[in-house]
């Protein structure tokens, strides 16, 4: 029987509505089917990702997510999960406490730490505690990856740093450029693209450079995943992660103990967005990837669950 369950829309990684990237929380989603949220997903949310709030039945974590787009089930969405914890504010689903209260989420990648910087009853600040990285050798031609985004292969063997596949989610093939003008230039062939990233058995395609625009920033990057029925992610928590420890490991920044790097998304959709990235290290070793921003709630209300 049909029912009808609230749900919200989140601008994530922003302070501005209708800014960063756009998440649908739908909550209590108790009992509902994989191939419904599916549906649901994708006539939310065709862009990006949708969460779905479900009671956890164990005592290992507090809350449990998932989340779909409308080609299926993700393992994981960094901004999905932001924008989940500012979703269930007045909900009283959640207990939070000020200044800080860690929740403990169960997700397909297992249980994580979610800080959440609380003010009166208010969330602050969201801030995921991410998988360690992992590394693929990018077994890639430069020609094979100008081609599908439609750059020279100079455009992208003359900056100096390599390719990289990196995962604290799921893989990237993580690509440099130059500058920002590259950045507009790119015309992707998502054909070729998910092919590509299909035959190298990883995610997506992170695009950077180390011009930013606005001072203080670290990178701009774009993200694109065709292979899982995203052409272009406006802003991707995980894969801005996996982008700061390429970062740290092509010695592009020179780490701390605690590394905050801010990367920029979305400025070139008119989404623009920053994800805060903290990565903890030692001995040259990534201990710890945690990803955090902010959201703002555009639209509360109820939707039919067949």
């Amino acid at each position: 029987m049909a029912e009808w369950i609230k749900a919200k829309r989140m601008s994530v990684f922003t302070s501005i509505p209708y800014g960063g990237n756009p998440a649908w929380i739908v909550l209590s989603s108790s009992g509902m089917a994989d191939e419904t949220m599916r549906k649901i997903a994708k006539d939310l949310n065709p862009l990006t990702d949708t969460g779905f709030v479900l009671p956890e039945q164990t005592k290992e974590a507090d809350i449990y997510l998932r989340f779909f787009t409308g080609s299926g089930e993700v393992n994981f969405s960094g901004h999905t999960t932001i924008a989940t914890y500012f979703a269930l504010s007045g909900e009283n689903i959640l207990s939070v406490k000020e200044p800080k209260t860690t929740v403990r989420q169960r997700t397909k990648v297992g249980i994580q730490q979610v800080d959440l910087r609380v003010k009166g009853d208010r969330i602050m600040r969201a801030t995921v505690l991410l998988t360690k990285p992992n590394y693929m050798e990018p077994v890639v031609n430069p020609v094979a990856v100008a081609k599908f985004l439609g750059l020279t292969p100079d455009d992208l063997t003359s900056v100096g740093l390599p390719f990289d596949i990196i995962s604290v989610g799921f893989y990237d093939l993580i690509v440099p450029v130059k500058s920002l003008n590259d950045m507009q230039r790119l015309n992707p062939n998502f054909s070729v693209m998910d092919s590509v990233c299909t035959r190298l058995g990883i995610h997506g395609v992170i695009v950077f450079c180390q011009e930013t625009f606005d001072a203080g920033d670290d990178a701009f990057m774009r993200h694109f995943a065709p292979s899982l029925g995203i052409n272009e992610d406006p802003i991707s928590g995980a894969s801005a992660g996996s982008l700061a420890c390429y970062m740290i490991r092509q010695k592009v920044v020179t780490p701390t103990n605690f590394t905050r790097i801010i990367i920029e998304q979305g400025y070139l959709q008119g989404r623009k967005g920053r994800v805060y990235v903290h990565v903890e290290t030692t001995r040259d070793q990534i201990l710890r990837v945690r990803v955090g921003g902010n959201a703002v709630l555009t639209f509360t209300g109820y939707i039919l669950a067949p």
